[in-house]
């Protein structure tokens, strides 16, 4: 298994996120996940360093699309100005623009990846 640098994952997830540090240790489940995630998918006979960077930007756009659909099953309530609650938020465009961006990242390392065919067709 290759290791990713965390924190270099972390950055980019802040980054791309726009989180703050605070944020960021909220999330760092979905973080490590990510990490693990694409740690297991790459061949380390495969891999350069420079593979290795891209595989951590790769996470970083995995743990950013995770964090953008949990952020959207939360209950959002806003309050209108006449006081009436609203939980109408529409992340549509968020999500999808997330998931265009993890899967350009994960394309981008699939010749150091061991046969994820599967996730590539699931991406597709």
């Amino acid at each position: 298994m290759v290791k990713l640098d965390q924190t270099s994952v972390i950055a980019e997830f802040r980054q791309l996120s726009g989180c703050s540090q605070q944020q960021a240790n909220d999330s760092l489940f979905i973080i490590n996940n990510a990490c693990h995630l694409i740690s297991r998918l790459l061949d380390e006979k495969k891999c350069t360093s420079a593979d290795i960077t891209a595989a951590q930007y790769a996470a970083a756009t995995v743990a950013f699309y995770d964090f953008i659909c949990s952020e959207n099953a939360r209950s959002k309530i806003i309050c209108t100005l006449t006081g009436k609650a609203s939980t109408d938020i529409d992340y549509k465009s968020r999500i999808q623009s997330a998931k265009d961006l993890r899967d350009s990242a994960l394309k981008a390392i699939k010749p150091c990846m061991l046969g994820c065919d599967h996730l590539f067709m699931a991406i597709g």
